[in-house]
């Protein structure tokens, strides 16, 4: 897997949007309403913003004196899933779903969970410790479209993808393996996760939307964002898989941004700001090779701030 390196800073786009809501059509999305997660959004292309809350520990990172969320990386990590579980934690239990531990103490544990996914396993960082708090997270030099779990939301195979809404992420899923080792019911914990970018610290919303394409050919999303949002990253998920020779290609607006053979692209940025401002954008993902089999689908995620 390659990984794309972005360029930093703050950029804008604008066009149609009614209450920032993608002017799309066919695509399935992942939404959030008030404190309750609600089902990703289907065919109809309505609402799918993710609300980006702090959670309440990094308001005491680094006080020597408090154990626990403290200890927690914020300097490295960027996108990330959050929960209390409401009780102490046994940090050995927890060690014992990572394939690489990488920080432990007596308060908390950090490692790496595999997660089984189309083009092979994402590893996002998982951090636990005793007073309850379990976050699942990329780094900042990891795209946040890496939450995208395909396997999970994927209600039909890999010849006919069938995902008409997104109702978890990669994230959630670290989590919920988490809860599985400490026996924890992740069923009644579940709604209470949320989402932060530790990145960038004033975004305070993520859209995360995908299209899939099952026969030789282009499918196509239409995407527009207001002037008076600011887009701190814009990435992309591509996948293509099957036992056969085939390949995926990902455009935005014409320009070809990547392709791929047999596997997966997770490491897209928009490193060109092809999203320009003032202007309607097109995504474009196209499948093709020696096989009537197999898929392509791209995700993208937008990290922003709302007026």
């Amino acid at each position: 897997m390659k990984v794309k390196r972005r360029m930093r800073g703050v950029w804008k786009v604008s066009a149609v949007l009614t209450a920032l809501v993608l002017v799309v059509s066919g695509v399935a999305m992942f939404g959030y309403s008030g404190t309750m997660w609600k089902n990703g959004i289907g065919e109809g292309g309505e609402k799918g913003v993710i609300p980006l809350m702090p959670p309440p520990f990094i308001q005491i990172a680094g006080a020597s004196s408090v154990e626990g969320g403290s200890a927690f990386p914020e300097d490295e990590a960027g996108i990330s899933a959050y929960v209390n579980v409401g009780e102490s934690i046994d940090l050995e239990k927890v060690a014992t779903i990572f394939d690489q531990i990488e920080n432990v103490s007596e308060t908390h544990v950090v490692g790496f969970v595999p997660i089984s996914n189309y083009g092979g396993n994402v590893r996002p960082h998982l951090y636990a410790d005793t007073s309850g708090w379990i976050v699942a997270y990329f780094t900042k030099d990891e795209p946040a479209s890496l939450i995208m779990d395909w396997q999970n939301n994927n209600k039909g195979d890999l010849d006919n993808p069938k995902i008409e809404e997104i109702k978890t992420t990669t994230l959630e899923q670290a989590i919920k393996k988490t809860c599985d080792a400490i026996g924890i019911d992740y069923e009644e914990i579940k709604q209470k996760i949320k989402y932060y970018d530790f990145e960038f610290p004033e975004a305070d919303s993520m859209l995360l939307f995908v299209k899939t394409r099952a026969d030789r050919g282009k499918s196509y999303v239409h995407l527009s964002v207001p002037d008076n949002y600011k887009v701190y990253e814009a990435s992309y998920y591509l996948y293509a898989t099957n036992s056969g020779y085939i390949w995926a290609r990902l455009e935005v607006d014409g320009k070809r941004i990547d392709s791929i053979e047999n596997g997966r692209d997770v490491g897209l940025y928009d490193t060109e700001k092809v999203l320009t401002v003032g202007q309607a954008h097109t995504i474009a993902v196209e499948f093709g090779g020696y096989t009537d089999h197999g898929s392509a689908g791209v995700a993208t995620v937008l990290i922003y701030k709302s007026p």
